[in-house]
């Protein structure tokens, strides 16, 4: 179920997570913010050293996640295993690793949260993996903004933040930053 930035983060911000995130795409601000979210609000802080794994996808496979995934919490409401950099997972484009994520997308360990941080490149939806992330996880594809975008996104992000922009400051914002949310974002936030 392909969903938009905004959705995900109000039905983390109402507690509703779900089994599976796919986040994917070119603009790695979208990925990043719901990654930190959920990192940060899944479960407590004292919960999170038996309840919480992160993985990076260099250091992981794919029996490996999801022998994390298909583990039961301890003592808490869920359990969240967070792969970042997912693209980088050993097998996940092959047969075999295919077959278990496929495997797994069927019948999700209903109290864990798995997390997908698949930054700078795109699952193809026309093959078997592709298909089942679109249609059993939350499926997020964060394409990258056109210079056109850049204005009303800074705006909103700047309101978001209890603050005003005039439009010569808007302009020299994306005029010299350029097409990085992320970039953009941190310099609004040190201002």
């Amino acid at each position: 179920m392909a969903v938009t930035y905004q959705d995900i983060l109000s039905n983390l911000k109402a507690n509703q997570y779900a089994p599976v995130y796919f986040l994917q795409g070119e603009e790695s601000y979208f990925i990043d913010e719901i990654t930190k979210y959920i990192e940060q609000n899944a479960m407590e802080e004292s919960l999170k050293g038996f309840n919480q794994v992160v993985m990076y996808g260099k250091d992981a496979d794919i029996p490996t996640i999801l022998n994390h995934a298909k583990g039961f919490p301890m003592m808490a409401e869920r359990k969240v295993v967070i792969v970042k950099e997912a693209q980088e997972v050993a097998g996940i484009s092959k047969e075999q690793g295919e077959k278990m994520l496929l495997s797994y997308l069927e019948n999700p360990q209903p109290s864990t949260v798995l997390v997908f941080a698949y930054k700078y490149k795109v699952l193809d939806k026309r093959k078997k993996l592709g298909k089942a992330m679109a249609k059993h996880a939350v499926f997020l594809n964060a394409a990258k903004f056109y210079d056109n975008q850049l204005p009303p996104w800074v705006e909103s992000f700047v309101k978001s933040r209890g603050k005003k922009v005039d439009q010569k400051a808007l302009q020299l914002i994306v005029d010299n930053i350029g097409n990085n949310l992320t970039r953009i974002a941190n310099e609004i936030d040190k201002m």
